[in-house]
């Protein structure tokens, strides 16, 4: 139990779980930014909410996820924006996770809109859930002062797996099979 307390207050762990979220949170909002109703429309593609819920819905997603970027970067609001960025990550698993059991993996998650289209899959869910384990971390332990190379290696750790994520993005999209933009459900206030 001690090793785990001490690994968990490892610094370099602590900003490379920073770092991820950070990065995370400002690589998925440009796209959203730049085409909210795109993004609404991915929103009612999941089928999980009457239609008339998918604009008020993707609106919240896009100002919860600049206030989880804008308290990331302030220590004094970082542990908040850590709970936060967990609450949205675990409710985009869920949604993925249901779709996926439904069998409706041809939809664009509508992730990272302005780098890389994707197709569901249960890799969002695996990667939602280490993301989520990141922004426990950040809410609930004190790090240990860092040194210098704490921060270089918790920096190189945060890019390896950004970069990684947009890679295997990247390579799992089969241009062969276009992303499905689904017409939208009659609002008929009900969950299919």
């Amino acid at each position: 139990m001690a090793a785990a307390s001490a690994l968990l207050a490892e610094p370099a762990l602590h900003v490379a779980a920073w770092l991820v979220l950070l990065a995370t949170f400002a690589l998925a909002l440009p796209g959203k930014l730049r085409d909210p109703e795109a993004f609404a429309a991915t929103v009612r593609n999941y089928r999980l909410l009457p239609s008339w819920a998918s604009t008020p819905v993707a609106l919240a997603v896009i100002v919860g996820e600049i206030l989880v970027v804008l308290g990331l970067l302030w220590p004094a609001t970082r542990a908040a924006a850590a709970v936060l960025a967990a609450f949205m990550l675990a409710l985009f698993a869920l949604a993925v996770a249901l779709n996926l059991a439904r069998g409706r993996r041809s939809i664009d998650c509508g992730c990272f809109r302005s780098l890389v289209r994707e197709r569901l899959s249960w890799g969002h869910v695996a990667r939602n859930g280490l993301l989520v384990a990141a922004a426990a971390l950040v809410a609930t332990v004190e790090p240990r002062p860092a040194q210098m190379l704490d921060l270089a290696l918790g920096a190189a750790a945060a890019v390896s797996f950004v970069l990684l994520s947009l890679a295997a993005a990247q390579l799992s999209f089969d241009p062969r099979h276009e992303l499905v933009l689904e017409q939208p459900q009659p609002a008929s206030g009900s969950v299919s």
